[in-house]
């Protein structure tokens, strides 16, 4: 692990000033009190007022104070010269005695309450990095982490090199405990198991790690049941049993993306203490991941089939627009001889088929009899066209899947179970007429019952979404708030 992580260029901006420094930084550091003003003008010079000034703010500030006063950016050196009265150009004649400028920086640390770090400081700032690098492996993050405890505790941040140090041996030791506390997870057979993710099969040259972080292309049938697929053989692998909470869900969520992002090789070459904590968060994280998006594609893809079963329903009746102008003029002819009072009752069917033929008329009547549709009309039979593709994913979406709703006895979880017992069962069977039906909206009624009483298995089939509870169901019933949870399985 590399000690010295910080660059040239970064190494010379944490010994200096930052720059700009924001006015209200400005106005909380550098704006003098008058305590401040008493000790300062114990100095007889104004460069030696103006750098034991500059001094005392920087402290105060950075936690320590630039061994080079005249880097101070311009608008400092003007803000703090004006309290004090003297010209700010004093201050290049500043520094010129190494002594003076130590003896000052004793008196300013013993004015502000500071002290230097003894090895005791460092210990104990070493056991807070570590607890800190369990939640962020970042090695900026945590120097910056290590200066602002030493400012708010008034230690005089020690030298860089130092600090590089304690913050590379903090991540070491987090490692290091990362991997005692999974320990309990890495029995033998776990550790064969994270094993294998690594090696690529002998017929594709893929590795299973390599197809659980391939992502879903497409919101279709083939990309969703993968996608099952992949949830389901994690679920194989005892995950929904694995407890992570010994770690923090920072650090998770850290070693889960390197498992996301490492190339193969570079896991392989690791060493296990490192490996295996990074697989096993990867895994946890990858079956929410993957519950998640499966639970979106199952949404989109029935999305998307609703919105095509709607355009079909409008260009169906665009086609039709001729055929249903025509049996308008029927209906005229027929309605102008029933209201026509000059005509005898036992005249009417005659004249009616004077006026259109009777065979003409049984051809309409057979032909509207196909266009009559229900008064809210859905494109629910459009919809059910798709009942072979849905069928490709909903079995295992239900399978793969548990549904936990807010209330105790909820239809549509009795409805889910209705499917999914038909799904397990060896021979195709008809839908219990008793089946719960309080989430079928009026939409769906009508082409839910078979003439015979029974229900429609493709219609009701080929509508999940409403059984499920998805929100933008056509099938559904209001909506409704159900959690999506992995079903509990072991190895």
């Amino acid at each position: 692990m590399p000690i010295g992580f910080l660059t040239a260029t970064e190494r010379d901006r944490l010994d200096h000033f930052p720059t700009p420094i924001p006015d209200e930084d400005l106005r909380a550091f550098f704006l003098l009190s008058e305590a401040d003003l008493h000790v300062i003008h114990q100095q007889r010079e104004a460069h030696t007022r103006l750098g034991f000034a500059l001094q005392l703010c920087a402290l105060r500030y950075l936690g320590f104070a630039p061994d080079d006063l005249h880097t101070t950016p311009e608008e400092v050196v003007l803000y703090v010269a004006r309290q004090l009265a003297v010209p700010p150009a004093a201050l290049h004649v500043y520094g010129q005695r190494a002594k003076t400028r130590t003896t000052h920086f004793q008196q300013v640390q013993a004015y502000l309450g500071f002290r230097t770090a003894t090895p005791l400081d460092l210990y104990a700032l070493q056991t807070w990095l570590g607890e800190r690098a369990l939640e962020h492996d970042k090695p900026s993050l945590l120097l910056q982490l290590a200066c602002d405890k030493l400012r708010r505790e008034h230690i005089v941040r020690p030298g860089l090199t130092r600090l590089e140090r304690l913050v590379a041996t903090a991540r070491h030791a987090a490692h290091t405990e990362t991997f005692r506390r999974l320990t309990p997870l890495l029995p033998p057979a776990r550790v064969t198991l994270l094993d294998d993710l690594l090696v690529p099969d002998p017929q594709t040259g893929r590795t299973v790690l390599n197809w659980l972080r391939r992502e879903a292309t497409a919101a279709s049938a083939p990309q969703l049941v993968e996608t099952l697929t992949k949830v389901t053989t994690l679920l194989d692998m005892g995950l929904a049993t694995w407890e992570l909470t010994t770690l923090n869900p920072n650090r998770v969520k850290w070693l889960a993306q390197l498992g996301w992002k490492a190339p193969v090789p570079q896991l392989q070459r690791m060493d296990p203490a490192r490996r295996y904590p990074i697989l096993v968060a990867f895994l946890a994280q990858a079956l929410a991941h993957q519950i998640d998006v499966a639970i979106e594609l199952y949404d989109q893809c029935l999305w998307d089939y609703a919105s095509a079963a709607r355009k079909e329903l409008k260009d169906w009746r665009q086609t039709i627009a001729r055929s249903t102008n025509e049996k308008l003029r029927m209906f005229r002819e027929l309605g102008r001889v029933l209201l026509d009072t000059t005509i005898d009752d036992a005249a009417i069917r005659a004249v009616s088929f004077t006026r259109v033929p009777e065979a003409a008329l049984r051809e309409a009547v057979e032909e509207t009899t196909a266009l009559i549709r229900p008064r809210q009309d859905g494109a629910i039979d459009f919809f059910g066209t798709r009942y072979s593709t849905i069928r490709q994913f909903t079995p295992a979406f239900l399978q793969t899947l548990t549904f936990h709703a807010h209330g105790p006895d909820d239809t549509v979880l009795q409805a889910i179970e209705v499917i999914r017992t038909l799904d397990r069962a060896p021979t195709r069977r008809p839908i219990p007429k008793e089946a719960p039906m309080g989430l079928v909206t009026d939409t769906w009624r009508p082409y839910i019952r078979e003439p015979d009483g029974t229900i429609s298995r493709r219609t009701m089939s080929s509508a999940p979404c409403g059984p499920c509870a998805v929100p933008c169901a056509p099938a559904m019933s209001g909506s409704r708030t159900v959690d999506a949870m992995p079903i509990r399985r072991h190895i």
